[in-house]
C-alpha cells in the first residue's frame, strides 16, 4: 500500500516507478480469463484466493468457469459465444468483496493491456479517508458490476481520456 500512498503523494514524479511497481496486476486483452484469475490469486493471502474449476462445454465460448465460495458454485455469466475480461473481472470483484477491492490503475487507459490492483477494503478505505474518495477513485477506479474496461470502444476511451485530460 506504500506504493499508491507514495504515488497519491505525488503523481506526476512516482509515475514512472509505480508503473514498474509490483503492485499492478498487468493483463492483456487477449488473457485467458483463468489466467486473470491465477494473477490476482499470486496477490491474495492463501485463505483468501479464489477457488475456481474451468469446465469444457458445449457452447460457443467451449468454457465455463466456475467459482466456489461457501459450498457455493457459481458460473462466471458469460454470453452464449465468448469469454471476456470485463466479466470476469466483476464476477471475481463480487467474489473477493466485501473483504477486497479491485481497481482499475486508470493510468493504463487507453493501452490494449491495463493494469489492476487488488487490497483490502479497509486500506481502501484508509486512503480515501487520508486523500479524498475522489482522488483516489481518478486515479484508481473500483471494479464495479457495470465497470466496461476492455470493452470500451475507442471513441469512449478517447472521450474518457479527454475528460481526465489526459489528451
Amino acid at each position: 500500500m506504500d506504493e499508491i500512498r507514495n504515488f497519491l503523494l505525488s503523481p506526476k514524479e512516482y509515475l514512472d516507478a509505480f508503473w514498474e511497481s509490483d503492485v499492478l496486476i498487468w493483463l492483456d486483452w487477449r488473457e485467458y480469463d483463468e489466467s486473470i484469475i491465477k494473477y490476482f490469486n499470486e496477490k491474495l493471502p492463501n485463505e483468501d484466493k479464489v477457488i475456481f474449476t474451468c469446465a469444457e462445454i458445449e457452447k460457443e465460448r467451449g468454457v465455463d468457469i466456475i467459482l466456489e465460495k461457501e459450498g457455493i458454485s457459481t458460473a462466471i455469466p458469460y454470453a452464449e459465444d465468448c469469454t471476456d475480461r470485463d466479466t470476469t473481472l466483476r464476477s471475481l470483484q463480487e467474489y473477493v468483496s466485501p473483504k477486497y477491492q479491485i481497481r482499475w490503475f486508470m493510468g493504463s487507459l487507453g493501452s490494449d493491456t491495463l493494469a489492476f490492483c487488488i487490497y483490502p477494503s479497509v486500506q481502501w478505505e484508509q486512503l480515501e479517508h487520508e486523500f479524498g474518495k475522489e482522488k483516489v477513485a481518478y486515479y484508481f477506479a473500483p471494479v464495479k458490476a457495470d465497470s466496461v474496461m476492455f470493452e470500451m470502444d475507442m471513441n469512449e476511451v478517447f472521450d474518457l481520456l479527454k475528460q481526465r485530460g489526459d489528451v
